[in-house]
């Protein structure tokens, strides 16, 4: 009996050796991915317009106030979950890099829909969450995205509208189908339609034209969930 429990002991101990390794292998991984995006500032601030030459799949920046989102967003039309499992060097990234959807064109859409992973290390997009609470909410209503038109670095603040859980194929509202708005009867629906389902009612209302941003993440209350915050650009 005692070499029996030896045995489980030895057994246990390796398990527990080998999880701690894991767990510590993963948030280092993530450590380091976040470290190579803080490399791509300049100073406190980035620069759009020196990033595209570095790689021209970029098309903006998003910072959310209150979080630790500050990364570049880039674009791939023709190869759309591109930057899944890549950094912006192109690299094998479990966190990838925050990427615009393929059919949110850039200038004619009013609806930009941007993707990012949440990674339970806290990097990402992992604290749009943080909108869960409506005292968060309250004292961060607005986000940045800053975007290259023409050549030039645009800024562009963003108040929130609404936030909320979906999920894909699920009934309901399906906010991830509007990548692509170019009228003023989507837009409308759309507005409505996240209006419908949001956490918290917001004062803020849309109107046709001005752009919206919906930041996209993964949840975890369904197999396919998802965890949305839309803003609309204020100035």
């Amino acid at each position: 009996m005692r070499k029996l429990r030896w045995i489980v002991f030895i057994i246990a101990l390796l398990v527990f050796l080998g999880s701690a390794a894991y767990i510590g292998k993963y948030y280092y991984t993530s450590y380091k991915e976040a470290q190579e995006f803080e490399g791509l500032k300049t100073g406190s601030g980035h620069d759009l317009v020196a990033l595209h030459k570095e790689n021209s799949d970029i098309v903006g920046w998003i910072q959310v106030d209150g979080t630790n989102i500050d990364y570049p967003v880039v674009q791939t039309p023709n190869d759309p979950e591109f930057y899944l499992r890549k950094n912006f060097q192109k690299e094998y990234s479990v966190a990838g890099t925050p990427f615009m959807d393929a059919y949110s064109k850039i200038g004619e859409s009013k609806n930009y829909i941007i993707y990012g992973h949440n990674i339970k290390a806290g990097t990402m997009f992992h604290q749009l969450l943080e909108f869960e609470d409506e005292n968060f909410w309250k004292k961060h209503k607005t986000f940045v995205y800053d975007e290259l038109i023409d050549g030039k670095q645009v800024s562009g603040t963003y108040k929130i509208v609404a936030f909320f859980r979906s999920e894909i194929n699920a009934k309901g509202f399906q906010y991830y189908t509007y990548p692509q708005i170019i009228d003023e009867e989507m837009y409308n629906e759309y507005v409505n339609g996240i209006k419908s389902i949001a956490a918290f009612p917001t004062d803020e209302n849309p109107t046709w034209p001005q752009q919206l941003v919906t930041l996209s993440t993964c949840a975890y209350h369904a197999d396919e969930g998802r965890f949305a915050v839309v803003g609309v650009k204020i100035e």
